[in-house]
């Protein structure tokens, strides 16, 4: 498929510039965790939606795209990243010794299994919310359908506005009472890194909360007053 093709080489072209041309230091060495995670994971994010609507459509989908997603990607990823090694070794090496270039690959494969997530919470819903507003303008649809695809979009958008506002000292379970108390503005084992997206964040969680919480309540209350009253 040629949209596939041209997804992976835009995405390899964007990587090995990066990798190969631009400084790997500068930004505190963003442009190779983009290069590493972020470009994999976008341009595999955007096959699914196109692989899943080949299959919604009851369309075959050519093994070429499986070539081109899961051997072309990720191995001239790997490829621009043995250039960039070789243009700065000190900075892939560093004190941990060599033994870390092992990594590289394995944080690739990682770097593409984040294209289901990034499809999940981010394509999906922006190609769904697209897809129901065109049937509302035609009349297809109610304007209820809307509900899904934002609240998934929300929630992908409040994990990452979350992630880049607040630095906890911990990590897994152990870093959900840090996460809670910076939401509600409580002291703990936390660092705020960015205030404004920390607010980003509490007004999705309110939006959300008002979105189902208001409705079900109102329903519920409605349902109770409804019941007829025993008599005394």
């Amino acid at each position: 498929m040629r949209p596939v093709a041209a997804i992976v080489l835009g995405a390899l072209a964007v990587s090995w510039m990066i990798l190969t041309v631009l400084d790997l230091r500068e930004n505190d060495g963003a442009g190779p965790i983009i290069a590493m995670f972020g470009l994999p994971a976008l341009a595999a994010a955007v096959i699914i939606q196109i692989v899943m609507t080949r299959l919604g459509d009851r369309k075959r989908v050519p093994k070429a795209v499986f070539w081109w997603v899961l051997a072309v990607l990720p191995l001239g990823t790997l490829a621009g990243f043995v250039v960039a090694i070789l243009r700065d070794p000190d900075y892939f090496v560093a004190d941990e010794g060599p033994w870390m270039l092992l990594w590289v690959p394995v944080f690739i494969v990682v770097g593409l299994l984040l294209g289901a997530l990034v499809w999940f919470f981010f394509v999906f819903p922006l190609v769904s919310l697209v897809t129901v507003i065109r049937l509302i303008a035609r009349g297809e649809a109610k304007p209820g359908a809307l509900i899904m695809p934002i609240v998934l979009l929300s929630l992908g958008v409040l994990s990452i506005v979350g992630g880049l506002s607040i630095d906890t000292d911990s990590s897994g379970r152990a870093s959900w009472g840090s996460i809670i108390a910076a939401f509600l503005g409580l002291p703990g084992n936390y660092e705020v890194i960015w205030e404004p997206g920390l607010w980003i964040v509490r007004g999705i969680v309110l939006a959300i909360v008002l979105l189902f919480a208001v409705p079900a309540a109102h329903s519920r209350l409605s349902s109770l007053s409804s019941l007829p009253r025993r008599r005394r």
